[in-house]
């Protein structure tokens, strides 16, 4: 399955990676030479991207993809590129609807909280909450499927933002 994962702090990477079976995390290349933590990346085998490849990155990200779906693995993508911070407006990238169409499996959007609590280096008292959302099915036509997939997201991260 494809996992779509709303990413707020450092938190998210960590704690999707323990509760995921072993995912295959689609990142930007770039953090493979963060000393450890690229070596740990490298090691879960990450589905690293070249963001200014264009059209061939989608293509080498859909080819790795397979390859992790026939292991048995999810693939963890945050959709919108980034880490943003609470309540901030969406901006969700196109990546994430050329891997679903392209994979043709069903996509679990993930809402969570951390970034009210985890900050950098900065933590403040709280419960963070992970919330996996109902899948949406494989087959959508890619702007109904953005549609809905930034809809979920959103909602229920907003719900879980508020005290």
């Amino acid at each position: 399955m494809l996992v779509a994962a709303k990413h707020m702090s450092m938190w998210d990477t960590m704690a999707l990676y323990l509760a995921l079976d072993a995912p295959a995390t689609v990142l930007k290349r770039e953090l493979l030479y963060i000393p450890f933590y690229g070596w740990f990346l490298w090691k879960a085998t990450a589905i690293a991207i070249d963001r200014s490849a264009g059209a061939s990155a989608l293509r080498k990200m859909s080819n790795a993809a397979q390859s992790v779906l026939r292991e048995g693995r999810p693939i963890l993508i945050f959709p919108e590129g980034t880490r943003k911070k609470p309540g901030a407006v969406p901006d969700y990238k196109p990546g994430v609807a050329g891997l679903y169409s392209m994979l043709g499996v069903e996509c679990v959007p993930v809402a969570l909280n951390s970034g009210v609590y985890w900050t950098g280096f900065r933590k403040r008292p709280g419960t963070i909450v992970l919330e996996f959302l109902g899948p949406i099915p494989p087959g959508m036509k890619r702007p109904a499927f953005m549609a809905e997939l930034e809809a979920r997201i959103e909602t229920a991260t907003s719900r879980l933002l508020v005290p």
